[in-house]
């Protein structure tokens, strides 16, 4: 088989030519230094001036920024599933066209579309019987490996080799660029006094054997934290982070009442410490998987008692959310928020749980609210169970639409409950007199 050519990462903008589609991966495999050469390419990739090349990642708010329009080449045309204040949206003079997809569709997507002329990504150094792990950053990657020309990969040295992650044959690669860059890395925020209040109302909706799945930040680092003494939980997730360590050390997440994967805790992405990021290299009971795994339908129904928590920037009294608008700006996407929250509502026993503070931007609006303030409305009002805030939780299943808006002014911030019912009840009235 042939082995790939080894080069410099700033030789691989002589590779990209007019008019080609390129993949680049992100996540916390995002290839920085191959990015970051193309940044410094002077007059475009390959040095062709304004000609167009188009890129397409699936850049994730918080964790990815270096494929940006502004550090690219002359000519780049970005495509992302995901809209974020880190790629310079609103820069006019570097475009970027904007897919919204859920993730599960973004994986489709990728595997079915026109083939890309070439992939960049990262992976581990090859074994000893010649195969590069993925590493801790799965998630699309194999969705577009058969899909694709020429495949060009840093192989970083840096990049854990967890035993249950996938591997692909060093034969694979067409050209290497050997790398010894850390991972970016995030610090754990301590929860405050709202996200622990909120975390103790989730925990209680929580019963022991559940699998969970749930995100990263204050919110869900406050969360996984009041589980401390559950017993039996399951853990799969299309993130893992440093807060989950202690669950699984300590014997709560241990996954033997899951109806598959039993004792393994899935994900497809960490993001956390450098010192997380070391212990997964060890840790066999940790499988990265790909997204037409870890989000699928088919999949997430299969698990028994399978928990969605995830949150969003505001939601309505009918209990429509929107998780991508903030003062008629897109500052992130669907995501994998769709996938989990319908997989949970397929799940047996399964729960769809919201999660938010009651309030934003100080305490000087409200996050439940009379109409969303954008159109684009991210969960429909069938695909959530539960809404949770600080002061209570709202159970939404099987409610009349009154009996929801009850439910969700009762737990909004004290200060807006008389507002918000006095929208409700002033909406309700114009459509009795509409009819």
């Amino acid at each position: 088989m042939a082995m790939p050519e080894t080069i410099k990462s700033s030789d691989v903008r002589r590779l990209i030519r007019p008019g080609h589609r390129v993949f680049v991966q992100a996540g916390i495999g995002e290839p920085r230094a191959i990015i970051e050469a193309l940044a410094g390419a002077s007059g475009g990739a390959g040095d062709h001036g304004d000609a167009a090349v188009d890129y397409l990642t699936v850049s994730i708010p918080g964790i990815n920024s270096a494929l940006a329009p502004r550090h690219l080449h002359r000519g780049a045309h970005l495509h992302t599933t995901f809209l974020h204040p880190g790629l310079g949206v609103g820069d006019t003079r570097r475009p970027i066209s904007f897919l919204p997809m859920h993730y599960r569709d973004t994986y489709r997507y990728l595997q079915s579309s026109e083939r890309f002329d070439i992939a960049v990504i990262q992976v581990t150094p090859p074994d000893a019987e010649g195969f590069c792990s993925l590493g801790i950053s799965v998630d699309f990657v194999p969705a577009i490996l058969d899909s694709c020309d020429i495949v060009i990969a840093e192989l970083n040295s840096q990049m854990p080799a967890p035993p249950d992650s996938l591997k692909i044959p060093l034969s694979t690669i067409h050209y290497r660029v050997d790398v010894d860059h850390p991972l970016p890395c995030s610090q754990a925020a301590e929860p405050g006094k709202t996200e622990l209040a909120i975390a103790r109302n989730v925990a209680g909706l929580i019963d022991d054997d559940s699998c969970i799945q749930i995100g990263i930040g204050k919110l869900p680092g406050g969360i996984l934290k009041e589980l401390s003494g559950h017993r039996r939980l399951g853990l799969h997730s299309g993130l893992v982070s440093d807060a989950a360590q202690h669950l699984i050390e300590s014997g709560v997440i241990t996954g033997e009442s899951k109806t598959i994967d039993r004792r393994s805790h899935v994900t497809g992405l960490a993001w956390g410490s450098a010192a997380f990021y070391r212990w997964l290299g060890d840790r066999p009971d940790i499988a990265f998987r790909p997204v037409d795994y870890t989000h699928d339908l088919r999949t997430l129904s299969a698990i028994d008692q399978f928990v969605s928590i995830n949150s969003v920037i505001e939601i309505d009294l009918q209990g429509q959310a929107n998780a991508e608008v903030m003062n008629s700006q897109q500052v992130s996407a669907t995501g994998g928020l769709v996938d989990f929250a319908r997989g949970a509502r397929a799940s047996h026993g399964g729960k769809s749980i919201i999660a938010l503070p009651a309030t934003a931007m100080r305490s000087t609006r409200s996050r439940i609210v009379s109409q969303l303030s954008t159109r684009m409305v991210t969960l429909c009002r069938a695909d959530v169970d539960y809404v949770v805030t600080e002061y209570g939780c709202a159970s939404l299943f099987g409610q009349s639409v009154q009996a929801r808006a009850t439910s969700l002014v009762a737990i909004a911030a004290p200060e807006f409950r008389d507002q918000l019912w006095q929208d409700w009840e002033n909406t309700q009235s114009k459509r009795v007199q509409a009819e």
